[in-house]
């Protein structure tokens, strides 16, 4: 995935996904565990998910001038005995659609041994937004 918002890959989410996390993600800095209803629909099917967890920006960050990110979406997979997280950035386009791009896989959580645990937090920090929020 690009590191560059123009060139970053933008897909649809669908309303009523879009509403569900955009109300998960209502309180900015938090991180909230979410149910596959407030995700889209490309990313429910993802051999292995155990998790999805959403959190928002205290204010949204343009990225270009028609895309506003507002949040992030973090997503945990099991293959065998290692979790595996994905990170997703979300944001409102000047048509008022939402879109999310991703994944972001770059960073220090992305792999770890099931039997162990992460700070949640450590998921979140989408490269696109970085040195903004």
């Amino acid at each position: 995935m690009s590191d560059d918002p123009s060139k970053a890959k933008w897909h649809a989410i669908e309303p009523v996904a879009a509403k569900r996390l955009t109300d998960y993600s209502n309180t900015p800095g938090l991180v909230y565990p979410v149910a596959s209803t407030a995700i889209p629909h490309q990313l429910r099917n993802i051999p292995g998910t155990v998790d999805y967890y959403v959190s928002s920006y205290a204010m949204p960050i343009q990225l270009t001038p028609g895309i506003a990110a507002g949040g992030e979406i973090a997503l945990v997979r099991y293959d065998g005995d290692v979790a595996k997280a994905y990170n997703y950035i979300f944001a409102t386009s000047s048509n008022a659609m939402v879109y999310f791009s991703g994944p972001h896989k770059d960073f220090p959580s992305h792999h770890w041994a099931t039997s162990t645990s992460v700070p949640v937090e450590s998921l979140f920090g989408h490269p696109l937004t970085k040195g903004k929020t």
